[in-house]
């Protein structure tokens, strides 16, 4: 026995992580099966004259193979996988023209070759299972560790699923480190699991699609045809979150979806896209930031240069009892998603741009809520506006996309 790496099922040897192992492997355990045990002398160096003294502290991960196996599963490493990874690896051994390793010595190439020419990865576990009842059997084509031996070079992962199709029972270890006795232990050491499926989820994060979500499908309906205009080459990696399902809308719904999308802990990088306004702001009062990981990004549509001097419309008054209009900074008060189509889609017949309406009054925050007037009329005209960019690109030169560009170079770069 040695302190080195080891990776076995049932007592049985699988990988010899030639390669190493990353998190993939680690990630297949908890952290509560950590093991660390003294290996005294005689067992450390098969000397039965060797007395107890302690040799070194061996350090291993140990779980029962059901466990394992549908740990492995949601890894990617699901069983039908396996089943490919081992008809592959039945496909190579039958084209190989020399004898492989851990054929015994003086064992001919071309009886492994007959033994493999109709043999398939069901007949691989069959083979496999039957052996554990006579563990004993050689390393000759067909023997028990002859079969485990095909395994003993290739990823760890699809080894190790492959083996607990045929020992599902078995006892899975994988030893990964040793020490002097007296040697200070890693105080990261009881959470290395935990900290391999974060790196994973991490890495995934990195190379997986954006999934934008925003308060409502009105939003989507805006920007996800811009992006396709705007910025086409990066489409294929946002993704925009669907509302035809009937997914409720608005700021405060858009904070439990937040909350949902952390607590699952979702791969995929998320951008939440929240308006630019007082009823976003309100609502994000009650949003637990701490608690996000950090492939969740939360974000305002950003302040518009449009909006800092912007015609309102406020209540009625004795001096103005049809209400009246005057210019205010409506960035953090009226910024919904209309407010960012264009100047071109805003202005009205005159050239002056289409007022914000004032409406509630929000105590908590003390500040009005705003909004576009005749929203409807708004959407339908940035309808015809982008329907005119996508027939003929060069109207873009035109038209003014700033405000939208502003959102989606957001959600572009939210990462960055």
């Amino acid at each position: 026995m040695s302190a080195g790496e080891r990776l076995q099922v049932g007592g049985h040897g699988i990988s010899l992580l030639k390669d190493g192992w990353g998190p993939e492997l680690l990630a297949a355990f908890r952290d509560d099966m950590l093991c660390v045990r003294p290996v005294p002398a005689h067992e450390a160096y098969a000397d039965d004259d060797a007395g107890s003294s302690i040799a070194w502290m061996e350090f291993s991960l140990r779980g029962p193979g059901p466990i394992i196996s549908q740990r492995l599963s949601l890894l990617g490493y699901t069983k039908q996988a396996a089943m490919g990874f081992l008809d592959e690896l039945l496909d190579d051994l039958r084209s190989r023209r020399e004898p492989d390793s851990w054929l015994p010595a003086g064992e001919k190439p071309l009886t492994q070759r007959r033994f493999l020419q109709e043999y398939t990865a069901s007949d691989w576990v069959r083979s496999v299972a039957a052996g554990v009842a006579d563990p004993a059997s050689s390393r000759a084509v067909g023997g028990f560790h002859w079969l485990l031996g095909m395994l003993e070079y290739n990823e760890p992962g699809f080894a190790l699923q492959a083996a607990l199709l045929g020992m599902p029972e078995a006892e899975v270890v994988f030893t990964f480190a040793g020490s002097e006795p007296d040697v200070d232990h890693d105080p990261e050491l009881p959470y290395l699991c935990s900290q391999a499926v974060e790196a994973m989820h991490e890495e995934s994060s990195a190379h997986a699609p954006i999934v934008v979500l925003t308060e409502g499908r009105s939003d989507v309906a805006i920007l996800e045809p811009a992006l396709k205009l705007l910025y086409p080459h990066v489409t294929d990696l946002v993704r925009f979150m669907d509302y035809t399902g009937g997914a409720q809308g608005g700021a405060g719904p858009l904070v439990s979806t937040v909350h949902a999308f952390g607590a699952a802990r979702i791969a995929n990088p998320v951008v939440a896209l929240f308006d630019n306004d007082t009823g976003a702001a309100a609502a994000l009062r009650s949003l637990r930031r701490s608690t996000l990981p950090g492939n969740i990004k939360v974000l305002q549509y950003p302040p518009l240069p449009l909006a800092s001097q912007y015609p309102t419309f406020g209540p009625p008054t004795t001096d103005a009892p049809t209400g009246s209009l005057s210019m205010a900074d409506v960035n953090g008060l009226a910024g919904s998603i209309e407010l960012y189509l264009g100047r071109d889609v805003l202005s009205l017949s005159d050239g002056t741009l289409r007022p914000v309406q004032w409406g509630t009054y929000m105590q908590g925050l003390k500040r009005y809520q705003g909004e576009i007037t005749d929203k409807k009329e708004v959407q339908d005209l940035y309808r015809a506006k982008l329907a005119r960019a996508q027939k003929d690109s060069s109207a873009i030169a035109d038209q003014d996309w700033d405000g939208i560009r502003a959102i989606l170079e957001m959600v572009i770069h939210a990462f960055d």
